[in-house]
């Protein structure tokens, strides 16, 4: 993939990073906006079932308001004294006073609650009560059951769902004497409530007009919407787990949001049917407008992004023709007109430059061209009159075979260490030797030495010979054993004795030469400055300061040279390099 990137243009390359980070934006944005549909549709649902909630304590307090209602008027002590003496031996003028008391009194208890259509009373003496418009039942069997499960209940109330969805809802409670006999029956209480007007009091819908309700037992509907179009929902055969919560369900080919509490009081099921469409149209609306915003702002940015791009890389295109036209050498054409770029920023100036340097360019070519071809001609001239290497062999090798037919060693042996001096400098096509090969220099240098200072000099080699095949930087040890004889015999009288040896670095992994003489030493000022390696070479040139970049080009910013001296005493320079050379790459 990388790869892929490292070969498409810059203009490419613009427009697929900017569209990246509009798609991260368009992923963002989509996130943002799919979580917030959704907290809104929780929203919605939170407020339906709130407002179901509300509907259905307005409901249950109803009823247990009418279940106290009952619960007072048959415990009231005034009733339970007319009940006694309607049902004892008094006079017909009296026994009609004391119904209409006993009427009087039930029907305040009535007017107190809306919902109650009527009350009735039935007493064990067959005294039947009706205070209301509309009459519980007239059917003997119903009554019978009525009464049997009130009395079953022992003076608790009881409730007796509607057989069908016209007829009223039951709330009887068997009256019992809190007098003398104590808890004896009386009658029994009967209450007819018009549910329909109860639960239409009561149901208040807020997230939508058409929002529905229904109630529902466990033995069937007791509620339901007087629309026609939900005269065929079945909600009984919806399946509601748990004692609330909503799902959404199809009608008719229409979605409809429907939250559901079940009432531990009653035991019925409270059901919510809202449109989906009438709740959610309103954010159906602003989603589609909203992604419609989004499609244009999306054109609008990769447009944009287009165009940022292609006034980028157009100057950089139309210099990379320019130069193109300089690498055939036309440089006339290769000009770029300055009018046409009108950006002062780090493109501007590249044009700038490069007209600069194309206008350098054809200076050179028309000033200074023949020049350049006479002074080029002048300097092969001159390397060609240069003496060849090979002449200077051949001429030592004819020395040394003079010498040799004269018997004279020394000078036989003195050319032959000079031409392998002379070899060793000029190989170019080597930098890294074995210490065996500088070694080997070393000593053809010092013979030439010993002949020169005589028995002033004493030098001894002290390598072990696991070192010996190590690679070392060319003339790395001989210009160090040289400086010692610059500074160390020609300044003392006597024997000079310089030692090159070698050890294993106190890490058991490098290897550390020594170059020591006992010559005059230097005092601290001059050791300072060798050791900042601020020392100009001498003899043949190679400088401490050189041979000691070579050595950590080489090997590593942890190797190179250590000097130690003491005035009087003499000098010990050390060179590390690693075991074998076998960091050197």
């Amino acid at each position: 993939m990388l790869g892929i990137l490292k070969r498409m243009k810059i203009f490419h390359r613009l427009v697929l990073f900017m569209l990246l980070v509009i798609s991260v934006v368009c992923a963002g944005f989509l996130v943002v906006t799919t979580i917030s549909f959704r907290t809104y549709d929780e929203m919605l649902y939170e407020q339906a079932s709130r407002a179901m909630n509300l509907s259905v304590s307005g409901i249950e307090n109803e009823i247990g308001n009418i279940e106290k209602l009952s619960m007072n008027m048959a415990l009231d002590s005034r009733i339970q004294e007319q009940l006694i003496s309607i049902q004892g031996g008094i006079s017909s003028y009296e026994r009609s006073v004391r119904t209409t008391d006993f009427k009087n009194k039930i029907m305040q208890y009535m007017f107190s609650e809306d919902s109650i259509s009527s009350i009735r009373f039935l007493n064990t003496s067959g005294y039947d009560f009706l205070v209301g418009q509309n009459k519980v039942t007239n059917q003997e069997e119903q009554i019978a059951e009525i009464i049997r499960t009130a009395h079953e209940k022992e003076g608790s109330g009881v409730w007796i769902e509607p057989e069908n969805i016209d007829a009223g809802l039951i709330s009887a409670r068997e009256v019992r004497s809190i007098f003398e006999p104590i808890l004896e029956p009386l009658g029994t209480l009967i209450f007819r409530i018009d549910f329909q007007k109860l639960v239409e009091r009561h149901f208040r819908p807020t997230s939508s007009p058409t929002t529905e309700l229904f109630v529902m037992s466990n033995s069937g509907v007791l509620y339901r919407p007087k629309a026609e179009r939900f005269q065929g929902f079945e909600v009984e055969k919806i399946a509601l787990p748990g004692k609330y919560g909503s799902l959404l369900q199809q009608f008719e080919g229409k979605s409809y949001f429907l939250a559901y509490k079940h009432s531990s009081t009653t035991g019925w099921k409270y059901i919510s049917l809202i449109p989906y469409d009438d709740v959610f149209q309103e954010k159906k609306s602003l989603r589609n407008t909203i992604w419609l915003i989004a499609a244009i702002l999306v054109v609008v940015a990769c447009s944009i992004s287009y165009l940022f791009a292609r006034s980028f890389t157009r100057p950089i295109d139309q210099l990379a023709r320019q130069m193109r036209s300089a690498e055939k050498g036309d440089f006339s054409a290769s000009l770029v007109d300055i009018r046409a770029v009108s950006q002062m920023d780090e493109i501007g100036y590249l044009h700038k430059r490069f007209n600069s340097m194309i206008r350098n360019i054809q200076q050179l070519i028309d000033e200074n061209y023949k020049k350049q071809i006479v002074i080029k001609d002048t300097e092969y001239r001159a390397l060609q009159a240069q003496i060849n290497p090979h002449f200077l062999y051949n001429t030592l090798n004819s020395i040394n075979w003079m010498a040799r037919m004269r018997n004279e060693e020394v000078i036989s042996t003195m050319v032959e260490s000079l031409s392998q001096l002379l070899r060793g400098a000029m190989d170019n096509k080597r930098t890294m030797v074995t210490v065996r090969e500088e070694i080997e220099l070393i000593k053809g240098y010092m013979y030439i030495q010993k002949v020169r200072y005589g028995k002033r000099i004493d030098f001894e080699v002290e390598v072990q010979e696991e070192a010996m095949d190590s690679q070392i930087p060319k003339f790395a040890l001989q210009p160090i054993v040289e400086n010692a004889v610059y500074h160390a015999v020609d300044q003392v009288a006597g024997v000079c004795r310089i030692t090159l040896h070698s050890e294993t670095a106190s890490n058991g992994e490098d290897l550390v030469f020594m170059v020591t003489d006992d010559g005059p030493g230097m005092d601290k000022a001059y050791l300072e400055r060798l050791r900042t390696l601020d020392y100009e070479a001498k003899g043949t040139g190679i400088g401490l300061r050189n041979i000691h970049e070579r050595l950590q080009l080489a090997f590593g910013e942890s190797y190179g040279i250590g000097i130690e001296s003491v005035l009087g005493e003499g000098t010990c320079v050390r060179i590390t390099i690693p075991r074998g050379g076998s960091r050197y790459v």
